[in-house]
Formats: structure tokens, sequence, C-alpha cells
């Protein structure tokens, strides 16, 4: 019983530390901070959010991050953990981070990789991906697929 009492207790600190100041707030799992439409994955453990707007996220701990947003959407990925980012149109992911980005774009986006791990970045038909401060070589490879210091996927 008193497992069980710590664990309801357990996932009710978690639902409160996982909402948003926007209403209503995104589907998210893991624990994250937010201040509008501004969400920050700063533990170890795993992290989702799936912004629907114009968000601005970051992923700072040293556990995988999954995020997902709409159009203008800003993502960065500074920490440790393995980023990965599925944006909207005119969307930008700066990967500053030690693990590296996995980014797909449904339109035109920016990927910035000044990071010390690999970035991939893969366009939408028809769209313009950019890959920008990319410290090593940028590989041209299939299916419309960009990275950036490593091989392709």
């Amino acid at each position: 019983m008193h497992d069980l009492r710590r664990s309801v207790i357990i996932g009710a600190l978690a639902i409160v530390a996982s909402s948003c100041g926007s209403d209503p707030p995104p589907p998210m799992s893991g624990i994250v901070e937010c201040r509008g439409n501004s969400c920050v994955c700063p533990s170890s453990g795993p992290c989702h959010i799936n912004c629907l707007g114009d968000c601005d996220l970051q992923c700072a701990g040293a556990g995988t991050c999954d995020f997902e947003c709409g159009a203008d959407c800003e993502a960065a990925c500074t920490g440790s953990g393995l980023c990965t980012v599925r944006l909207g149109p005119d969307g930008t992911t700066s990967c500053t981070g030690s693990s590296g980005c996995d980014v797909t774009c449904s339109g035109n986006c920016t990927v910035k990789c000044p990071g010390s791990g690999d970035c991939v970045a893969r366009c939408a038909a028809g769209s313009i991906c950019k890959i920008e401060q990319c410290s090593g070589q940028i590989t041209e490879c299939a299916n419309n697929v960009r990275v950036c210091g490593g091989k392709c996927p």
C-alpha cells in the first residue's frame, strides 16, 4: 500500500511539474518547465513535447528530447542527450550540445550545428533545409537529407 501511495504522489507531482501556462497545455511527458510557449527539458530522463503553435523549446539536460512543433518554432538542443525535432514551416533548431540532433522539417527550415554532435536535417519534398554554422563537412544524402559532421543515416 505504501508503494502504491508513493507512485500516486510521484505521478501527481510529475503532472504538476509538466504543466505549461498556455491554455490548453501542449501534450508532453517527462519533467518539463514551461512559461507561456517557452518550455525547457532540464532533467536527465526522456522528455517529449508536442507544441501546436509558435514555440520556444529547449533540451538542456542529459536525457533524450523529442520535440514536435508548428510553424515558426524555435528549438535549442543544448544538452548532452540526443535531440529529435520535428519542425513546422520556417522553424529553426540550434544544436549546440554534444550528442547531436535529428531534425525533420515539414517545410523550409534552418538547422544550426555549432555543437560537437552530428546534425541530421531531413527535409520534406519541395522544401529547403539550410544547415548553418557546421564545424565539419556537410554531406548530401538520398531523400533530401543533409548531415553535418557525420555519415548519411
